[in-house]
């Protein structure tokens, strides 16, 4: 049954038993202070929990090596029931950049990032470009017990009615000018034991696939901008051959105003790399709507939203049937040689 409910993102560090504990502890709470303060308000909680993969099945299933128990089941029932909760993928797997998506698109406006404050977790690319977004966007970051409490007694009647989606939520994505696609977010858990003899190479296959069909994405620095609009104008009928073609906000409009107006009404884009383009086209490529990322990367100037980017990198290697085109002398190499002359592309799939 579809809801309306307020979306809030969650997410703690794997390799942390106190972050999870503490996560817990708060549901534990929360549970507590509904069935005393409003019995038959706990069929109705106003917000959908969104939890990245990994956070989900600790908090769900326990974890073994951290010595950390599952919530209880009463617990576990208001959450799914009451609230309702949405599994995310694993971190590895681009749980944490589909989160940031749903922040660059105003979907979900409060995250509990529960990191633990000396891992290396706390620095992976995707949880500072989720932080830095958070602040882009004005989402509320909650990173405590103390945070999350003071929230829940001052502000979540208010946030009730914050940004309120569908739910189940589902991830909406522009795939091609005017065509926009809805792709559920739940990702379900299933029990893998890994054994050695169960081991095998995965095969690869030629998967042919026409340009016409394929999605391009074009992103560049600051300081390469330039040289992105004159390799599009260099290349404007090789990109002309493709379906679709994906930009950060600035990119895309400089390409756009170069170059003629049939590249135009194929382009899609999205905001400005600051503000989240960098991610929203990673995102893409997590859902494998996008098939070749040309990104034009300025190796001497620091750049503000590094880990953004970083985060695109991260998800080619992810969904690693994309080609990935990082310099300009590739890039142009790869329209004479691949695209120029020819209809189609050979690509890789498993078997």
């Amino acid at each position: 049954m579809t809801q309306k409910k307020t979306l809030i993102g969650v997410l703690a560090s794997q390799d942390d038993r106190r972050a999870n504990s503490r996560l817990i502890t708060v549901f534990n709470r929360l549970y507590e202070l509904e069935t005393k303060r409003e019995p038959n308000r706990i069929n109705d909680f106003p917000f959908h929990f969104l939890f990245t993969g990994g956070t989900y099945d600790r908090l769900f299933f326990g974890n073994e090596k951290l010595n950390l128990p599952a919530l209880p089941d009463d617990v576990a029932d208001w959450l799914k029931n009451a609230c309702g909760v949405t599994r995310l993928r694993n971190t590895t797997d681009g749980g944490v950049v589909i989160l940031s998506y749903l922040i660059c698109q105003r979907e979900c406006s409060i995250i509990w990032p529960f990191l633990a404050p000396n891992a290396a977790h706390w620095q992976r690319n995707e949880n500072l470009a989720l932080t830095r977004l958070c602040d882009q966007w004005h989402a509320k970051r909650l990173m405590n017990v103390g945070s999350v409490m003071s929230w829940y007694y001052t502000e979540a009647e208010l946030d009730a009615n914050r940004n309120i989606q569908s739910c189940p939520p589902k991830l909406s994505l522009e795939i091609k000018a005017g065509d926009t696609i809805s792709v559920p977010l739940d990702n379900p858990t299933h029990e893998r034991i890994w054994r050695s003899e169960e081991y095998h190479h995965v095969k690869l296959v030629d998967n042919r696939k026409k340009f016409e069909a394929m999605t391009i994405a074009l992103i560049a620095h600051n300081e390469m901008k330039n040289r992105m609009v004159e390799f599009a104008v260099d290349h404007e009928h090789e990109l002309n051959q493709f379906g679709t073609i994906l930009a950060t906000g600035t990119t895309g409009r400089e390409v756009c105003a170069a170059t003629s107006r049939d590249i135009n009404k194929k382009m899609v884009r999205h905001h400005s790399g600051p503000k989240g383009g960098d991610i929203e086209i990673a995102t893409a490529v997590l859902l494998d709507h996008c098939d070749i990322v040309i990104f034009f990367v300025d190796p001497l100037s620091p750049h503000p939203h590094i880990d953004d980017i970083r985060v695109v990198f991260q998800a080619c290697m992810v969904s690693d049937r994309v080609v990935m085109i990082t310099n300009e002398m590739h890039a142009r190499e790869f329209m004479s040689r691949a695209v120029r002359g020819k209809t189609e592309l050979i690509l890789q799939k498993n078997q």
